[in-house]
């Protein structure tokens, strides 16, 4: 299910090469930080909802007034940040050091993406809804309607074809406002075909929303102090050195292909230890042995990623995108672990105040001295620099959370079988 984003993907980054100037991929790496902003209040609302959904499926007129109101909820809130980083949008793009000359641009860009990921956070929530009815034959099937419209809409509107539009990277906003709302749309079909209202003229109850706020509150907090550090000391400082657009593209390939099994197990880790926590101490060692196999399968791919950025991704400046991913490679392999399975358990155990914990740790303790060496010319920003900047922090991040995991194994007196 996964593979579907990353593909079209790949053919979107493909065809930004193909487009007169390096403006369109530096622009279009914008999106970067402007995702991690909604990031954040889709963690905090839409994560718990897993949770708050499966209490009440037994109970069809509960199970619809929460999601009634919280469409609601969401709808609303996500409407106000949209507007809020609409009429702020240049500012924001100025203050992350964005190249003056695409200033422009980019704030038109920026704007259309703020209503494109509107409708994709509504999306993300109609998702939840369907996957709690159990209906996930009707998520691979969003998920290639999603793939296909973007794909021949990209096509259209600034792909290398005689009949596309020329449209440049703003094609790439329309498309995905219109994918959006499409699919958007398309979500309803299987929540009517189970007999449940989106809207009603019954009077809703919104006593619910306590427990929401209860529930999420820890992820919103843990997703915003990490999201904050990692646009102003990451992305701004890419921004600086004018690499925003090659490190977007080895952003991609990173997290679009070689994570994928990775982030796959993270899903499976926490499925199995939410069903069960005796599956910690049975399944750990398989994770691990599934995440050296995950190691090794990267490092079978390093002799073909020349050939896949050129012939593939139709990246220009090859060599720098090779010497991003290649530097950051070590750190990766840290992360796979850490991520996909210590920090996977936590969640699966719900242990969000852990991954606040955690996240104070690296994102105040470390990148906070990270920018006050910055501010005192100790720490000077180059792609070298930022990119052993962020693999440190991975390193460290490790600290805290095997001390956390271990804590919360002894409080679940769980013994992994080795």
């Amino acid at each position: 299910m996964m593979v579907l984003p990353s593909f079209y993907q790949t053919i979107r980054v493909n065809f930004l090469g193909d487009l007169p100037s390096d403006s369109g991929i530096n622009i279009a790496s914008q999106i970067l930080w402007l995702s991690l902003i909604y990031e954040i209040a889709q963690e905090a609302l839409i994560l718990p909802l897993f949770y708050l959904f499966g209490k009440s499926l037994s109970n069809t007129e509960e199970f619809e007034n929460k999601i009634q109101t919280g469409f609601i909820v969401i709808f609303g809130i996500m409407a106000f940040l949209s507007a809020i980083l609409f009429i702020y949008s240049q500012n924001i793009v100025i203050f992350m050091e964005q190249s003056k000359q695409i200033i422009g641009q980019t704030t038109q860009y920026i704007r259309l993406e703020t209503i494109a990921i509107m409708f994709a956070t509504l999306v993300k929530y109609m998702m939840v809804v369907i996957i709690s009815l159990n209906k996930d034959k009707y998520i691979y099937g969003l998920l290639a309607v999603q793939m296909t419209l973007s794909i021949l809409l990209d096509s259209v509107f600034f792909g290398p074809f005689e009949f596309s539009l020329d449209m440049g990277v703003i094609g790439i906003a329309w498309t995905n406002i219109i994918v959006n709302i499409a699919i958007l749309l398309a979500t309803y079909i299987p929540i009517r075909q189970h007999g449940l209202k989106l809207l009603s003229i019954n009077q809703m109850s919104f006593t619910w929303m306590k427990e929401w706020w209860t529930t999420g509150v820890f992820s919103g907090l843990e997703s915003l102090v990490r999201n904050i550090a990692f646009i102003v000391m990451i992305i701004k400082m890419i921004n600086m050195v004018e690499e925003q657009g090659n490190y977007w593209v080895a952003n991609s390939f990173i997290w679009g292909w070689l994570l994928l099994p990775a982030l796959a197990l993270s899903e499976l880790v926490k499925r199995d230890v939410g069903e069960d926590v005796k599956n910690i101490a049975k399944n750990t060692k398989g994770y691990f042995s599934l995440g050296l196999i995950f190691v090794a399968i990267w490092c079978i791919t390093i002799p073909f990623w020349h050939s896949f950025f050129a012939n593939v991704m139709n990246v220009q400046d090859i060599k720098t995108v090779m010497y991003i991913v290649g530097v950051q490679t070590v750190f990766y392999f840290v992360f796979i672990f850490n991520n996909s399975i210590l920090d996977a358990t936590l969640y699966g155990l719900g242990k969000t105040k852990y991954m606040f914990i955690q996240s104070l740790w690296v994102n105040v303790g470390y990148y906070g001295t990270m920018f006050i060496l910055y501010k005192v010319s100790v720490f000077t920003p180059t792609l070298l620099n930022i990119c052993f900047m962020f693999g440190f922090g991975i390193l460290i991040d490790l600290i805290p959370t095997v001390i956390l995991y271990k804590k919360a194994l002894r409080e679940q007196n769980i013994k992994v079988i080795w």
